[in-house]
């Protein structure tokens, strides 16, 4: 069989010189990464340059900034990295263990995250997961991380988030609360009788609200929690109802110690992203592979039925 050389591939030493400037936006910062001289670096990146016939880089006074085609041509440069690097690993294995830094808000962390983190562990014995929760958004804490995972809008700057899943509210309550208040399928007399809000998360109340056509019901009584979890084991001992996301709710619901009501849902237009710098350190294989691992399980997450 004939062997074709690869037709159109600069070297990888130049490609490995673009990313490297590309994303310390510095000729200097790479030749320090990659052990080379400033001078060197500058070559090789020329050298890419007259190759491909187009500039990647504005030659600032301080550093370097992409051009439009150069922020193209990074982004397939990378993910050829990435894939590369994955596949030397699936065929030839580690050396050594890596580890990966992930942050995630406590509930999401502790009832979605955690009991499928050995599905990830088996799969990806190489790969130490160093999982941190937050309650409420601690930049600090985000600096040292490689990937995070988020609740909100998607848009944050210096990172690049990618949709994880999006649900709409649902209420629970425990089945004691629930005959207690014998509402009858009434979900506005349910709600009311007593409601229990997190901190940060009022405004999912008030899309019950207008879900259910009442007035605002920030005001109605029940316990005030700083976590969606505190708020589901308050419910689950019958304090009162929660408005949730049906993804924190699986144990909840298989124990029976919460029950959904109704099987109607209520209109969130946030959602939970995955997160990482916009310029990361350096390109590491195990951030790519956890992340695309997440997305997986994300989409393999299941909703839970109502009672």
């Amino acid at each position: 069989m004939e062997r074709r050389a690869i037709t159109g591939l600069p070297p990888l030493t130049w490609l490995r010189a673009f990313e490297a400037a590309a994303r310390t936006e510095s000729f200097t910062a790479a030749a320090q990464e990659l052990h080379l001289t400033q001078a060197a670096i500058s070559y090789q990146v020329r050298a890419l340059e007259d190759c491909l016939g187009c500039e990647m880089f504005e030659r600032l006074p301080r550093g370097v900034r992409l051009t439009a085609m150069g922020i193209a041509y990074l982004v397939p440069v990378r993910k050829a990295f990435d894939d590369l690097a994955i596949s030397t690993l699936g065929l030839f294995g580690a050396n050594d263990k890596v580890s990966i830094s992930v942050l995630a808000p406590v509930s999401f962390g502790c009832l979605w995250l955690a009991p499928r983190l050995p599905d990830f562990l088996a799969r990806y014995s190489d790969i130490e997961v160093r999982l941190a929760t937050t309650i409420w958004g601690n930049t600090s804490a985000s600096a040292a991380m490689d990937l995070e995972v988020r609740y909100g809008d998607g848009q944050w700057n210096g990172h690049v988030s990618e949709p994880l899943m999006h649900q709409n509210l649902v209420i629970a309550c425990s089945p004691e609360c629930l005959l207690k208040a014998d509402c009858d399928g009434d979900m506005a007399a349910l709600v009311q009788h007593r409601m229990i809000h997190i901190m940060g998360h009022e405004n999912h109340w008030l899309k019950l609200a207008a879900g259910l056509g009442m007035a605002d019901m920030s005001a109605a009584p029940g316990p005030i929690v700083d976590t969606t979890i505190g708020a589901l084991e308050l419910a689950a001992s019958g304090a009162g109802c929660v408005v949730t996301h049906p993804l924190f709710l699986a144990s909840y619901l298989a124990t029976g110690r919460l029950v959904l009501p109704t099987t109607a849902a209520y209109l969130d237009e946030q959602g939970f992203h995955v997160v990482t710098p916009e310029r990361p350190q350096r390109t590491r294989r195990e951030v790519h592979v956890f992340r695309e691992w997440l997305k997986e399980a994300a989409a393999d997450a299941g909703q839970p039925s109502a009672s």
